[in-house]
């Protein structure tokens, strides 16, 4: 929640280059709260050329939603259309 919470708040598309956090886009995206672009997973570490970095290009409607559900009253998430938040 925490990670969609920032790129709510983040100007989109968002690169992220950290394995870690790559991971995490993986499971945001599986869920369908995030559309991005996810290079293949580099298994067996020190083998062959690093992990690429990950692009998000937009928070679907499901993750505006969840978003919303998790906000508190009179607190959520404005959005314009499916692709990125409003940069007011």
């Amino acid at each position: 929640m925490n990670l969609l919470r920032r790129l709510a708040d983040a100007g989109l598309p968002c690169v992220e280059a950290d394995p870690a956090m790559i991971d995490r886009l993986r499971v945001l995206a599986a869920a369908g709260q995030v559309e991005a672009m996810i290079p293949p997973d580099r298994a067996g570490a020190g083998k062959g050329p690093p992990q690429g970095a990950a692009t998000v290009t937009g928070i679907t409607p499901r993750g505006w939603k969840t978003l919303a559900a998790d906000a508190p009253p009179g607190e959520a998430p404005c959005f314009i259309g499916t692709r990125r938040r409003s940069g007011g």
